[in-house]
């Protein structure tokens, strides 16, 4: 009877250290998601509904609220843990560069007249990969397949040209919330759970 005890505790505590070993993350995945669908519906609409040129801005307004609200959240999230794994690392390190190659991207295919044609499906095909890396990192199949799904959706939309390249922005929208929004949900209730 000893021996069960002792092998359950061990049990117990091992699952406890894999899942904190384990970067949660799931907030950033639900904050970029929710803002990158939110902005580019959002921009879709107005462009739509005023065909103006600085319609196709109002997708920065995800990035103006996103870097500070995740700063928070990272700094919340260093807290909570006291430390930082390898495999946070990677996953924190890899979606820095793709967050930077999207806002500097959009940025420069904006201002180069090309974020319609070229920005918008690059963004897209970014997260999917990113989500795809994450994971299999994190080694959570609904990532996995939420960024197949990304990439998917991103190589979709670059044949979205001439008077269909407006379905971009709601195409977008959908790999946020494909590649980001789901797999956060599900992830979040698996890190919950203990799972």
């Amino acid at each position: 009877m000893e021996q069960f005890d002792a092998l359950e505790v061990i049990a117990r505590t091992r699952g406890k250290v894999d899942m904190e070993k384990v970067p949660t993350g799931e907030n950033l995945f639900l904050l970029w998601g929710s803002l990158t669908a939110a902005f580019f519906l959002l921009q879709f609409a107005l462009w739509e509904l005023l065909h103006q040129p600085w319609c196709l801005w109002v997708w920065a307004g995800a990035v103006v609220i996103g870097w500070p609200w995740m700063i928070v959240l990272l700094k919340k999230d260093r807290r909570r843990t006291h430390a930082r794994t390898h495999e946070s690392k990677v996953i924190l390190d890899c979606w820095i560069l793709m967050g930077a190659a999207c806002a500097v991207g959009g940025f420069v295919f904006g201002l180069a007249d090309e974020f319609e044609t070229l920005g918008i499906p690059l963004i897209g095909l970014l997260i999917g990969i990113g989500a795809f890396v994450t994971g299999e990192v994190n080694r959570f199949r609904p990532k996995v397949i939420g960024g197949i799904g990304g990439v998917a959706i991103g190589l979709g939309s670059f044949l979205l040209r001439g008077e269909l390249w407006t379905w971009q922005m709601p195409a977008l929208a959908l790999v946020a919330v494909c590649a980001l929004v789901i797999p956060g949900l599900l992830y979040k209730r698996s890190v919950k759970n203990g799972i």
